[in-house]
């Protein structure tokens, strides 16, 4: 099984509860380690993340270096060799439409993790940084012109398709996140703000999913 997740709702949570974006930055991590404890337990193969699209760069530039630098802090803490990364020998891997924005530092801590972990084939996790599935798509169009023989598949970036997404944040939209890959993915939406989330919660998205008929258009 493959997951999406377009974990939103921070921002508001931050003004809903009066704590700076760095508190609510914390809480989102812990939010999500939550949720990829549960989809490991499940069997789950992939999950993508939907870090940080292109359009939050329209965000002030100094919120983008905050971010950045808790994006860099954070991930830095999983080169540690003892680190649950390598425990649960989960695979991480890092997509942008927009690499070159980022800090150099923070480009080297995700090649780093890359490169370590790349062995791993137990988990994977995929985290899409400054991401846009437009821009995706036409890079994949320029890249069939270029390969007509190719199959669209192996020219997108991302080459798993989600069995389910979820979104939170009482938004039904999928806000340029995936768009070929979604074609079949069924759709759940939380109301509730990302760090308010639980585990009960990524259960009841999970026996939704389990209850759905798929049937591929067959």
């Amino acid at each position: 099984m493959i997951v999406g997740l377009i974990p939103d709702g921070n921002r508001r949570y931050a003004e809903k509860y009066g704590i700076s974006e760095a508190e609510v930055f914390r809480k989102g991590v812990e939010t999500l380690r939550t949720f990829l404890n549960f989809c490991f337990q499940k069997d789950v193969s992939h999950v993508i993340v939907y870090a940080l699209s292109e359009d939050n760069l329209k965000r002030p530039k100094e919120k983008l270096e905050e971010v950045f630098a808790l994006y860099e802090k954070e991930f830095r803490k999983y080169l540690d060799s003892n680190s649950e990364v390598h425990q649960k020998q989960i695979n991480f891997q890092f997509y942008s439409t927009q690499r070159e924005v980022f800090p150099v530092s923070l480009r080297e801590v995700m090649d780093q993790l890359t490169e370590a972990t790349k062995a791993y084939t137990r988990h994977c996790v995929v985290f899409l940084m400054v991401w846009s599935a437009q821009h995706e798509f036409l890079n994949a169009c320029l890249k069939a012109s270029r390969e007509p023989e190719s199959e669209m598949k192996s020219l997108l970036m991302v080459d798993v398709e989600p069995d389910l997404i979820i979104r939170t944040g009482n938004l039904q939209r999928l806000s340029d996140f995936l768009s070929i890959q979604a074609r079949y993915s069924e759709l759940y939406f939380f109301k509730k703000l990302f760090p308010e989330c639980t585990e009960q919660d990524w259960e009841a998205a999970f026996s939704w999913y389990h209850a759905q008929e798929r049937k591929f258009g067959r």
